[in-house]
């Protein structure tokens, strides 16, 4: 869409398709987990105005937490690993929500922001997924399919959420973030499967099985509702 933009939230849409967005069949989730942290972002995002911290300072931040707490799961194959994932990823994901609103204290929300944002996400998204290859045998089979076939499906429907998401928004729509899991459900998945590896060493793989089941289930379900609610 080629329309002015305007701001809502972390969002930028056209500014003529906002007008209509009375007119759009809006099914987004109520379970959505950001909901549950929005007052600890808030204080966090407080804390980091007052030392003049930029949100895309919190964003490379967060990149950097997560890819810590990545590389330490693929290395180190005890719960200790797992148990650092956890911080590490909890504080990443909590990171990933401050930026915006610090961004929105601080009057800096910009289209170039969001832009650094979206791709540091993915990067993260995918290393996190391919951490799993690192902290398994490689050989692990799981529910009838290698480990690698699981995180190939992983990597395939994460990175759908975030393109049918941004597909739909290209063609018009206003805010396609919708479904059952965003990337704050998938992270928190991980991040309490991967905390309970100490009653079964393989739970994390279950996080990762019910990523790729609910990844695929959202990516369907935007492509079904973009299909919707365009007019052409």
């Amino acid at each position: 869409c080629f329309h002015a933009v305007i701001f809502v939230g972390k969002d930028y849409f056209c500014r003529s398709c906002f007008k209509n967005k009375k007119n759009l069949v809006v099914m987004g989730s109520r379970l959505r987990i950001r909901r549950v942290f929005r007052p600890l972002v808030t204080w966090i995002a407080k804390k980091f105005q007052k030392l003049n911290v930029t949100p895309n300072q919190v964003s490379v931040l967060g990149t950097i937490i997560a890819l810590v707490g990545a590389f330490l799961f693929f290395f180190i194959h005890s719960y200790w690993g797992s148990f650092l994932f956890v911080i590490f990823v909890f504080v990443a994901g909590v990171f990933d929500g401050v930026d915006g609103t610090l961004a929105r204290l601080t009057n800096k929300i910009s289209i170039r922001g969001g832009y650094l944002d979206s791709n540091l996400d993915r990067y993260v998204d995918s290393i996190i997924i391919l951490s799993f290859m690192g902290h398994y045998p490689t050989q692990t089979v799981f529910l009838g399919f290698s480990l690698l076939v699981w995180v190939l499906l992983a990597l395939m429907g994460i990175l759908m959420v975030s393109y049918t998401r941004a597909r739909g928004e290209a063609a018009g729509i206003p805010n396609c973030d919708v479904g059952l899991a965003g990337r704050s459900e998938r992270l928190f998945i991980l991040v309490i499967c991967a905390l309970m590896n100490f009653a079964y060493a393989y739970f994390a793989l279950i996080g990762l099985v019910i990523v790729v089941f609910i990844s695929h289930m959202t990516a369907i379900y935007r492509i079904y509702y973009v299909r919707k609610n365009l007019k052409i």
